[in-house]
């Protein structure tokens, strides 16, 4: 695997909206709070969010996939501990599935 510092990452992070929360209130949250707060931290490349819509049958493991850029590893590990990150990070589990969350890291393969 890629070393961690050796440049930027692009973290994923996927996870389902907890039961009673509805698809509006998420997009409001995060229109408003997470996209705001979390892309302007420092080491932050890009911070897209994208809601998942499958087409095939049966349930998607995942109702939201996260797609972070950022200059490192700890540099993303660095923005839940910023002080304007705490009351998103406190949202966020409020929100989400917390057995649901998975995050994966890591470079893109460049082309010879």
């Amino acid at each position: 695997m890629a070393d961690a510092n050796s440049g930027p990452v692009t973290v994923w992070i996927t996870y389902k909206i907890k039961e009673g929360v509805s698809r509006e209130e998420y997009r409001r949250w995060s229109r408003e709070s997470d996209q705001p707060a979390a892309s302007s931290q420092p080491g932050i490349r890009s911070y897209e969010i994208y809601e998942v819509q499958s087409p095939e049958e049966g349930e998607s493991p995942a109702d939201i996939v996260e797609v972070i850029v950022a200059d490192s590893w700890e540099a993303w590990l660095a923005v839940d501990q910023a002080p304007e990150m705490k009351e998103v990070v406190e949202q966020f589990w409020q929100i989400c599935q917390p057995d649901s969350v998975r995050e994966l890291y890591g470079q893109r393969i460049e082309p010879s």
